[in-house]
């Protein structure tokens, strides 16, 4: 596998496993490291050109990669990170600015970065892994709010390298969802937070952390919430009311802590785990005759 016009690295048959946060997965056939948007553009035209798989690997943080590996290529925006204040405006809201942050950049970053210049409106990211790009995409968030609350643009490119600009109102927010096509990359996004005062921002990220990381695994391998809350439910209280947490695969297990999280114990296959989710639906559609959605996406071969 060749990208000729390519200028960022390129690294074949790679394990996924040290690329997502589950620890587990087979090869890639490649795995690529675009530079700029010149670099993506011309990297997504090759692999139009090819007839190649793609995915997009985010944070690797909402991924689970089969055993017998992915068979094309991977993609990864970690190169491209930049976050800049675009502009600043005033309003009858107050003060407010619009940040451009590319789809590679962290979300622990920009959170960090919207906590340092004093604005408020992302604090509900706080604890959530992954890239801007990722969390744009499946409109991650919380119940203190979600991306789709904050986007004002996003730029997507398209498989012949051409740069496509949608407004909010364009992107079709959803539970989880965004509309983008399938065969379309997140390059950035524009996001409009508000000026507040510094300490009350500081106070609630670390109160929300607080909350997390009492609620939530931490410090064992895993992808975050595994399955889609149904509507006006909770998969969580679902799943151990079903009597699954503790439940164990292999080297996967359903946290102790909160059951809508599966923990890598250490050697957990990717086979361990879709097992121990088909188990997990069994008993919740048994029980409470709710048929369960993952969230995670599932990506590669057995």
């Amino acid at each position: 596998m060749k990208f000729t016009d390519l200028r960022g690295e390129i690294r074949l048959h790679e394990p996924m496993s040290g690329h997502t946060s589950f620890r587990i997965g087979g090869n890639a056939d490649a795995l690529v490291f675009p530079v700029d948007r010149q670099d993506l553009a011309a990297l997504l035209r090759e692999i139009r050109d090819q007839r190649l798989p793609f995915v997009v690997l985010g944070g690797g943080t909402n991924l689970l990669v089969r055993d017998g590996g992915f068979r094309g290529a991977a993609i990864s925006l970690k190169k491209m990170a930049d976050i800049d204040i675009s502009r600043e405006y005033r309003s009858l809201g107050g003060s407010f600015a619009v940040i451009t942050v590319e789809a590679g950049a962290m979300l622990a970053r920009l959170l960090s970065f919207s906590v340092e210049h004093g604005l408020t409106g992302f604090e509900f990211s706080t604890g959530i892994p992954g890239t801007v790009g990722g969390a744009v995409c499946m409109n991650a968030g919380t119940a203190q709010g979600e991306m789709g609350d904050i986007i004002d643009t996003v730029t997507l490119v398209a498989p012949d390298g051409e740069l496509i600009l949608r407004h909010r109102e364009e992107m079709g927010f959803g539970y989880r969802t965004a509309n983008i096509p399938a065969d379309h990359v997140v390059l950035d996004a524009k996001i409009l937070l508000r000026y507040g005062d510094a300490g009350k921002i500081k106070a609630r990220v670390k109160q929300i952390m607080a909350g997390r990381k009492e609620r939530q695994p931490w410090g064992l391998p895993n992808a975050g919430s595994v399955f889609k809350n149904p509507l006006d439910e909770s998969a969580g209280k679902l799943i151990e009311s079903a009597g699954c947490k503790g439940l164990t695969v292999g080297g996967a297990q359903v946290s102790q802590k909160h059951a809508n999280f599966i923990v890598n114990r250490g050697n957990a296959t990717a086979a361990d785990v879709l097992q121990l989710m088909e188990l997990i639906k069994e008993k919740v559609l048994e029980m409470h005759r709710v048929r369960l959605e993952p969230e995670i996406k599932i990506i590669g071969e057995d």
